[in-house]
């Protein structure tokens, strides 16, 4: 499986201009999840898309990973349509994990993790979700909560998709975890505060 980090927009919480390019510790938080996607057993080729409004985003990584990462340029004016052109640049040809790039926290485990997930439960689609009670435990608020069948889920920002009809609406089935590593991203300075307490454990 192939992975699409999307990296093409602005960060508005954090009161920063490029999102992965926020800094945590001493690092920008893109590093961390280029890392673990090719750290991962089950992920192949890992890309990077990027737009006008993140010039630094792309000179970070070409700058540290040169050839063990491929940027994907599109325009940057819309999450969809930018991830469906990325995907189609790409050439990938079968599944595609696409994620965004402030999950710093996402080991190489979790993600081998996610791709058995995905290949066992027979839907072309796949998203992300944690419960909410998680976020209450870790005294975070997420931005975007769902209610799936009366149960109150955020998306973590991970999808597995089939490229072959990334342009249609796919099948898609939830997979929940509670793990905070995976649930935590950095889309606010408390989000952030939390990620560095985490990682000085």
């Amino acid at each position: 499986m192939d992975a699409i980090i999307m990296a093409g927009g602005l960060t508005q919480r954090l009161g920063m201009e490029e999102k992965a390019c926020v800094m945590l510790m001493d690092r920008p938080l893109i590093n961390y999840l280029l890392d673990s996607l090719l750290g991962s057993m089950h992920i192949d080729r890992v890309f990077v898309q990027v737009s006008p409004y993140s010039p630094d985003t792309e000179q970070c990584v070409k700058e540290t990973y040169r050839d063990r990462v491929s940027i994907l340029r599109t325009s940057g004016d819309n999450y969809v349509g930018d991830m469906v052109n990325a995907v189609k640049d790409s050439g990938i040809a079968g599944p595609v994990m696409v994620l965004m790039p402030d999950l710093p926290l996402v080991t190489s485990e979790h993600i081998d993790m996610m791709v058995k997930a995905y290949d066992k439960v027979g839907f072309p689609a796949m998203s992300v979700y944690a419960p909410i009670g998680l976020y209450r435990e870790l005294g975070l608020r997420p931005g975007t909560v769902f209610n799936k069948k009366g149960e109150m889920l955020v998306p973590v920002g991970i999808n597995i998709l089939d490229s072959v009809t990334i342009d249609v609406e796919q099948k898609d089935t939830d997979y929940l975890v509670a793990i905070p590593e995976v649930a935590i991203s950095v889309d606010s300075v408390e989000s952030l505060h939390k990620c560095e307490e985490m990682l000085l454990r």
